[in-house]
């Protein structure tokens, strides 16, 4: 679990996960250290961090049918461009819409 605020993690999932409080590219390291190649990466702030230090290198967006008027945007100011490539749209019956994208470096 990559976190600012826990301090512990919950008593149930004390021997399926790990608690760190590191900055992106130093959590890549400590994964990469522990033989992880490929993470993935959720929520606003963290995703935001990701991408500021431009270290994401595909985007999986799913659009659900539905406005949500409060929370953490996806996607926050950033100090350049990012340039990511479509790789496929999948569109579901119930409305949802799942892009794949990847980054171009």
């Amino acid at each position: 679990m990559l976190s600012t605020s826990l301090k512990q993690i919950p008593g149930t999932l004390t021997e399926k996960a790990t608690l760190v409080a590191l900055k992106p590219a130093a959590l890549l390291n400590y994964l990469s250290d522990k033989g992880f190649s490929n993470i993935y990466v959720d929520g606003g702030k963290v995703i935001q961090s990701f991408l500021k230090e431009d270290l994401i290198d595909e985007l999986i967006i799913t659009k659900v049918p539905e406005l949500i008027g409060t929370g953490i945007p996806l996607f926050d100011h950033l100090e350049k461009d990012l340039r990511f490539e479509h790789i496929s749209t999948n569109i579901y019956p119930d409305g949802l819409v799942k892009s794949h994208y990847k980054r171009n470096r």
